[in-house]
């Protein structure tokens, strides 16, 4: 978790929220098959909707300063 975030503010790309699913997996929260593909279902369902509406919006990633 701590190299995650250390790695991630180093490229100046912090996100705390992704620090959640490492600690759900890694804490035995989720343990059967299905709860581990439902978690990965709807980060991938997540990430394409997210991906969708920046096109559909014409959102453009920040420049990195």
């Amino acid at each position: 978790m701590g190299l995650t975030t250390l790695v991630l503010t180093w490229l100046g790309l912090p996100h705390p929220p992704a620090g959640a699913t490492t600690l759900i997996i890694s804490l035995g929260i989720l343990s059967t098959p299905v709860q581990l593909a439902s978690m990965a279902g709807a980060i991938i369902l997540i990430t394409v909707v997210g991906w969708g509406l920046n096109v559909l919006l014409g959102t453009r990633p920040a420049n990195k300063t």
